[in-house]
């Protein structure tokens, strides 16, 4: 099945190169029409009816949120375009929408008919997408995750979840209240969401993230261990023991 795509993009060599791509590397990904503002982009979705629309999220006179909140139901699957630096990349992170990040690699785009694919099989990305607009808005501690399973999709806050275990190429997250949630990421794929300056998260061993948040206790001796609120006590490797103290010193 070809999948009929709208490109929506202010810059038009950027656009021209993208459609190239997408040609080259994504046979099953069809170009049905292209944009430059937001106002040719919604009047090119309604005429054409596209299955995905490639969106940049900065455009002249509005930017691609602006566009989708013209639509009271998004009858398409969004891939956002933009930078790594943008505002927005921990937020599209956190509630799992597709997203490429400029400039475009080759690998990236492999793959890329599939994941949009499966979105539509799941038929959650208007789920995913109210929840960005909610973490766009919301203070750190009010964020919510998509955390996806073998069975189902959970949307998690963020406050909620006390410390993240390594398993090979799975992740144990454990909430507050003790419950867990296995989810078939990296831990290494967490800390590049979670772990940044404004977060209350931080990596302390090759094994656990943790949530600064949650800290009842450090012990500060030859080695160092933290104690969480629900009584789990962890190790903290040496060469991440000045960052944690740091960080929950200043909350």
């Amino acid at each position: 099945m070809k999948l009929k795509a709208a490109v929506i993009e202010d810059e038009f060599k950027l656009r021209e190169v993208f459609i190239q791509q997408l040609k080259r590397n994504c046979p099953e990904i069809e170009v049905i029409g292209q944009a430059g503002n937001i106002t040719d982009g919604y009047d090119l979705i309604l005429k054409e009816k596209p299955d995905v629309v490639f969106l940049d999220i900065e455009m002249p006179k509005g930017n691609g949120f602006d566009l989708l909140s013209k639509f009271e139901k998004i009858p398409f699957e969004i891939v956002f375009v933009t930078s790594y630096e943008h505002y927005a990349i921990k937020a599209l992170r956190l509630s799992a929408l597709d997203y490429l990040l400029k400039p475009l690699m080759v690998e990236d785009l492999v793959p890329l008919a599939e994941r949009i694919k499966d979105a539509m099989r799941l038929k959650e990305s208007a789920l995913k997408y109210a929840l960005l607009q909610t973490n766009l808005k919301s203070a750190e501690g009010d964020k919510k995750i998509v955390l996806q399973t073998r069975t189902k999709t959970e949307f998690v806050n963020l406050n909620k979840i006390s410390y993240l275990q390594a398993e090979l190429n799975y992740t144990s997250i454990f909430m507050d209240d003790r419950n867990r949630v296995v989810v078939s990421k990296t831990l290494k794929e967490f800390e590049e969401m979670l772990c940044d300056k404004e977060s209350h998260f931080v990596r302390i061993h090759k094994k656990y993230i943790i949530n600064v948040q949650q800290i009842k206790s450090i012990e500060r001796g030859e080695e160092c261990f933290v104690t969480l609120k629900e009584n789990t006590k962890l190790e903290v490797s040496r060469r991440r023991k000045g960052e944690l103290i740091d960080r929950f010193n200043s909350i």
